[in-house]
């Protein structure tokens, strides 16, 4: 169950513009932070304070209903460990017969666990309250607020550091993270960007787009990565299927096309093969 929900006659892409754009801004807590965005359906907020705020916005054709969820996981383990050392002291006062200072540690223990609960429904509070305001006004007015949002010029993206990082995390949730990676950017670019734009894209939906800048570099003159002529990256990927994997050089060539359908040459595909196979 979300700890909120409320409903608008907003249709969901104005309701999503709306609500991101009040955040970024900062008009609920300057330090807000965006740490992801799917239009028209989910802002993830790291809050001024350190907590975890998930907006999800539901369509209903001219309507919608957007729900709220709180992560206080942070402070929850922050709270747990000091009350594992207070029950500590506790018992030690017991043991020791000492029935001031076991009182007072009782005491302290359960202001520390009120305090802790009040500020999380501050901050409930606060948050749902802003932005229930806010989409009524949209409601009734049916403009969008115009906020001023103060941005720091982002630095250029490493993309080749963006590609690395989403052919590791396809890798890790799929097993097959080049040709995943492949296969999207390609769908990007037949909608009109480049490859550049559509690492970025993608990087941006899948959440690693931040902490990518690129750093100034020191002209090194680099040697070529040796590669293996194609014939032998194949003859290696073919015995690893036949061998390791019990399978046949059909499922081997299948596996080429269907890089070769993307745009990919014939050599590039074996080379994406040979790298996920570490056979290079």
């Amino acid at each position: 169950m979300p700890d909120w929900r409320g409903t608008f006659n907003i249709p969901a892409e104005k309701c999503y513009r709306a609500v991101l754009n009040y955040i970024r801004a900062g008009s609920i807590n300057k330090k807000d932070r965006v740490v992801r965005s799917l239009e028209p359906s989910l802002i993830e907020v790291k809050t001024g304070i350190k907590d975890c705020l998930k907006i999800g916005i539901i369509p209903e054709g001219d309507r919608s209903t957007v729900l709220m969820d709180f992560d206080f996981s942070l402070e929850m383990v922050i709270e747990l460990i000091t009350d594992i050392f207070l029950i500590i002291l506790l018992f030690y006062s017991l043991a020791h017969g000492q029935g001031v200072s076991t009182f007072f540690i009782a005491l302290l223990i359960s202001s520390t666990f009120f305090a802790i609960s009040n500020r999380e429904n501050k901050v409930r509070t606060l948050y749902t309250g802003k932005i229930s305001e806010l989409l009524k006004h949209v409601e009734r007015t049916g403009v969008i607020p115009e906020f001023k949002v103060e941005e720091k010029p982002k630095p250029p993206v490493d993309v080749d550091l963006l590609y690395e990082r989403l052919i590791h995390t396809y890798s890790t949730l799929y097993g097959r993270g080049a040709r995943m990676v492949e296969r999207k950017i390609q769908s990007y670019m037949k909608e009109g960007l480049n490859r550049e734009e559509a690492i970025k894209k993608l990087a941006e939906e899948e959440g690693i787009l931040e902490g990518a800048e690129a750093k100034p570099r020191i002209e090194v003159e680099e040697k070529p990565k040796p590669w293996l002529p194609p014939d032998i990256l194949y003859q290696r990927i073919l015995y690893r299927y036949v061998s390791v994997y019990g399978r046949s050089r059909y499922a081997l060539e299948h596996k080429i096309e269907e890089l070769t359908s993307l745009g990919l040459s014939g050599e590039k595909a074996v080379k994406i093969l040979a790298e996920e196979e570490g056979v290079t």
